[in-house]
């Protein structure tokens, strides 16, 4: 027995980024040899091929990659409306576009807005229910200073940085350590949901960031002192 600490926890803490440990973060990835790289299991059977249906989902999955070659194009609110509603709540709050388990929703969207039409340099927070954006009035940093923090080294600013974050009691509450796994589906299935809305609208562009700083994301969105967990965030633009 652990004292209070859950196992989930535990994983969390040391899975942490931040300045002190980035170098060392960096310098795993450098390490890392490509051609090493397993991608799939094999098996002496050869496979039973099946037939490859050319269904609207195939088609737009087909089109999905994570492109990071942004424009100086305006995001018109439009846009921000068809990217936003990858996360709304269309059935009720317990029925948004992602599943997650039990109906708990452990996570929220977050996001700046570098280029857009309204409500440029603000943190603002997504409200899954009424499908807006409101300022949660802690002051945003510009993309030049959120590029450390985002472990991200491009000088061209994406329009929009999404930020998905996990409030892990709403599902552990309910499923102990085991719902910290059902979390993180979640924040993945949202992922996705964002990645095909933006791979069907061909004009948006997108790579999700899996490095951010925790603590200095936490603070940022005002976040400090609550049990919310940085997932990854994913930078948007035209």
């Amino acid at each position: 027995m652990i004292d209070d600490e859950s196992f989930y926890d535990i994983f969390w803490d040391n899975t942490n980024l931040s300045r002190l440990n980035m170098a060392q973060f960096a310098n795993q990835i450098s390490l890392y040899q490509p051609e090493y790289k397993e991608q799939m299991l094999e098996y002496p059977d050869k496979p039973n091929l099946l037939p490859l249906p050319k269904s609207k989902i195939n088609k737009i999955t087909k089109n999905r990659v994570s492109d990071r070659d942004f424009t100086d194009k305006v995001m018109t609110k439009k846009e921000l409306g068809l990217i936003f509603s990858s996360f709304y709540a269309w059935n009720s709050l317990e029925h948004r576009s992602y599943p997650s388990a039990g109906a708990t929703y452990s996570l929220e969207i977050f996001c700046i807005s570098y280029n857009t039409e309204i409500l440029n340099n603000k943190i603002l927070y997504y409200d899954a229910e009424n499908h807006g954006l409101s300022s949660t009035n802690n002051s945003a940093p510009s993309w030049k200073e959120s590029t450390e923090p985002l472990n991200y080294n491009n000088e061209i600013s994406p329009n929009l940085l999404v930020i998905y974050v996990i409030f892990p009691s709403r599902v552990t509450n309910k499923y102990g350590d085991r719902g910290g796994r059902f979390a993180l589906l979640e924040a993945g299935a949202a992922m996705q949901q964002l990645s095909l809305q933006i791979a069907e609208s061909n004009v948006l562009k997108g790579v999700v960031l899996g490095g951010l700083m925790d603590d200095f994301w936490k603070s940022k969105l005002g976040l400090k002192d609550t049990d919310a967990q940085i997932a990854c965030g994913f930078l948007i633009g035209k």
